[in-house]
């Protein structure tokens, strides 16, 4: 088999992954953000935020996973989309990729509405009110998910596992530090830990 077929046949184990990024590419051609910010129209016109949940605004968790915010953030969200899917659908197939990807998004977006912001609301926290309108886009809760799939389902990484979890737990708690001037990175920071975590419970009892 020549280097073509090889790479042909390499392909072929991966076409959610490839659908993935090609649909992320097409996003970014079509808003612009390969080369500039998404413009703010786009932002809260596909844009995700809690309150689009009690809104039953469905579509929105669906469009805002395609976008992004621009910029070197793009090409980070290919990269990652790339490597994070890729790696799960290379070793446990495209139908365990698929559901890990479209499902921990989904969920991840539910249980922050649910669990995080509709408490601090509840007590008026005011991060709560900001959180409750903040709109976030990409693809990422997503790819973290089944990065902890990919974990979960191979056994034996509980030492890569700490590692990302205390990453992705420092993150979160960096962003809250300057949270009361700027939300910043704290919608997605806050996402990608329970999207992790999310993936690692099901990877934990998916079928073998």
């Amino acid at each position: 088999m020549g280097p073509l077929m090889e790479l042909v046949a390499a392909l072929a184990k991966i076409p959610f992954t490839l659908t993935l990024v090609t649909a992320l590419i097409i996003a970014a051609i079509w808003t612009k953000t390969h080369r500039a910010a998404l413009p703010e129209a786009d932002l809260r016109d596909y844009g995700y935020a809690p309150r689009h949940l009690w809104r039953l605004a469905w579509r929105r968790i669906f469009t805002s996973i395609f976008l992004t915010v621009g910029g070197w953030r793009l090409y980070a969200s290919l990269l990652a989309a790339g490597l994070l899917v890729g790696v799960l659908e290379w070793n446990f197939g495209t139908w365990p990729a698929v559901v890990l990807f479209f499902a921990i998004h989904a969920l991840t977006l539910v249980i922050e509405a649910v669990v995080i912001v509709a408490p601090l609301r509840y007590f008026q926290h005011p991060l709560g009110e900001t959180l409750h309108g903040t709109h976030d886009v990409g693809p990422s809760a997503g790819y973290y998910g089944c990065f902890g799939g990919w974990l979960s389902m191979s056994g034996d990484s509980m030492t890569l596992i700490g590692i990302v979890a205390l990453y992705l737990s420092l993150r979160v708690l960096f962003s809250l530090f300057f949270a009361a001037k700027d939300t910043g990175d704290l919608p997605a920071d806050t996402a990608h830990l329970v999207a992790f975590a999310l993936g690692l419970a099901l990877g934990d009892v998916w079928p073998a």
